[in-house]
């Protein structure tokens, strides 16, 4: 009998903490997937705002992606106060979440009031438009159908095998893609075959829009200097836009962490792909730099620094995007 109640014993032992994990990656998908979302688009956006600022000085959002990109940004010494740093990274993330699901119920009033916009003119016709996973950018497209273009996102694929045990977050990934699409006023273009697609888009007159800071891309990669070390970039939309003729303009989105307006700044990009990706790479340099706690791929900056394998140095392609 005692025998029994051990192995009953450690049999609820062993299942309270599959029960737990379960319990916490519940909680976490509504509290990012669906508590976020509704604050964004039930309350006006001053309101909404300073909400979404003390929940991020709270620290419940987004905790293990902000650690890890505090330690890598603080190696690099560029994290002068932790708690601050933090606070301005889990900021950043939350409102680059919740942007495309407050993009379905804001209109162009919206931009005027809280979205700046300078930098070069834009040209028209078909561009190829080119950012980084920094700050939140997603009102960029929103900003570039007003000025006539219709912009295709350049983007992985996103599949249940990338959130496993995590429907909420795989549904919520899937609304992203139909606010991407709608804001953009056309398709989604994934990675992977991709280069014939960005092709005929443009020559269809649809402008396409890709991040470049992608470690380890499967593409062509180009050695630059990023914070004073040497990475590798890929420069396959660089070289796409070139073969294409058509204009090449960076963006930089930032957020201003006092009244949370959302800034694009847009530069006209030199028509050499090496010219150009020298450029890109000083953009976000700077970027960087001014606030290292905006840019999200501080947990991927090992990647950027390794030497990328001669089979995908070699290859033809183009960057994949958030």
């Amino acid at each position: 009998m005692s025998r029994d109640s051990g192995a009953g014993g450690a049999g609820t032992a062993s299942r309270t903490p599959r029960i737990d994990l379960r319990w916490a990656t519940l909680r976490r998908q509504l509290a990012e997937c669906v508590v976020l979302p509704v604050i964004a688009v039930t309350l006006p956006w001053p309101l909404a705002w300073r909400a979404m600022r003390a929940l991020a000085a709270r620290g419940r959002f987004f905790e293990s992606e902000t650690a890890r990109a505090q330690a890598m940004c603080d190696a690099q010494g560029l994290v002068q106060d932790a708690t601050s740093w933090a606070q301005r990274q889990r900021v950043t993330r939350i409102v680059d979440h919740i942007d495309p699901a407050l993009s379905l119920v804001r209109g162009d009033r919206f931009i005027d009031r809280y979205v700046v916009v300078d930098g070069d003119s834009v040209p028209r016709g078909p561009c190829l438009f080119v950012g980084f996973h920094y700050g939140a950018g997603f009102w960029s497209l929103r900003h570039l159908r007003r000025l006539g273009h219709r912009v295709s996102f350049l983007a992985a694929a996103v599949t249940a095998a990338h959130c496993p045990g995590q429907p909420l977050q795989l549904a919520f990934m899937q609304l992203r893609k139909v606010c991407v699409e709608r804001a953009g006023g056309a398709p989604v273009i994934f990675v992977g075959g991709s280069r014939e697609k960005m092709r005929a888009a443009l020559r269809a007159g649809t402008s396409v829009l890709g991040l470049v800071d992608v470690p380890e891309a499967s593409t062509s990669a180009v050695a630059v200097t990023l914070l004073g070390r040497d990475v590798w970039l890929a420069d396959g939309l660089l070289r796409l836009a070139r073969a294409e003729n058509v204009p090449l303009v960076a963006y930089v989105a930032s957020l201003d962490a006092r009244t949370g307006t959302r800034h694009i700044r847009f530069t006209r990009l030199p028509d050499d792909p090496a010219g150009a990706l020298h450029a890109v790479a000083a953009m976000l340099d700077a970027a960087i730099r001014r606030d290292p706690a905006a840019w999200h791929f501080w947990p991927e900056w090992p990647r950027f620094v390794r030497p990328p394998s001669a089979a995908a140095s070699n290859q033809g392609g183009v960057a994949a995007l958030r």
